[in-house]
């Protein structure tokens, strides 16, 4: 009788660890990104939303607000764009695939000198979700960050961004929905 009532609790610890990336799950959260050396401060803050449109794979939109200052120059940037995530297994460690591309805009400023421009950034890489409980996990991303600018050569070069999401089962969203 033991074994049965401990394989009717696993199975639906089991359920529940795997219901936060099923088809119509959503997941709301973001990224932080700080970088600070002698003379130079990077902050970059990326809210994103998706929904899985497919077990494990989800699609959405992401905002990224960045500054930076190094000296007197400031630039501030302003992006908006879609992004795919594929997670590849329901473990607790979860690695995952993340692919985003934002239209920019930006703002230059040094002294006796400002500019704006718009462009693009392309970021492809992978990490893992940590999921601390069945509904959130705090993410570490790695990849390539590309950006182009319509009036001149941008720049690329590794990223590195830590996370956090919330993943809000079917159900849940029906009921902040009123349904």
């Amino acid at each position: 009788m033991k074994k049965i009532i401990l394989a009717i609790l696993a199975s639906g610890i089991i359920t529940t660890v795997n219901a936060q990336t099923e088809k119509g799950d959503v997941m709301v959260g973001g990224r932080l990104d700080l970088n600070t050396g002698d003379n130079s401060t990077y902050i970059g803050f990326t809210p994103a939303v998706g929904v899985f449109v497919i077990n494990n794979v989800a699609v959405g939109g992401n905002i990224g607000i960045t500054h930076q200052k190094s000296g007197d120059v400031k630039n501030t940037n302003f992006g908006i764009g879609p992004f795919a995530r594929w997670y590849f297994t329901q473990a607790k460690a979860r690695p995952l695939l993340h692919g985003a591309l934002s239209y920019l805009s930006s703002k230059y400023k040094a002294p006796g000198f400002t500019s704006t421009n718009s462009g693009s950034n392309v970021f492809l890489g992978g990490g893992v979700a940590v999921f601390i409980n069945e509904n959130v996990s705090v993410e570490v991303l790695m990849g390539y960050s590309h950006t182009k600018y319509k009036d001149f050569d941008g720049d690329g070069g590794f990223n590195l961004g830590i996370g956090f999401q919330v993943y809000l089962n079917k159900k849940q969203v029906q009921k902040l929905r009123g349904k």
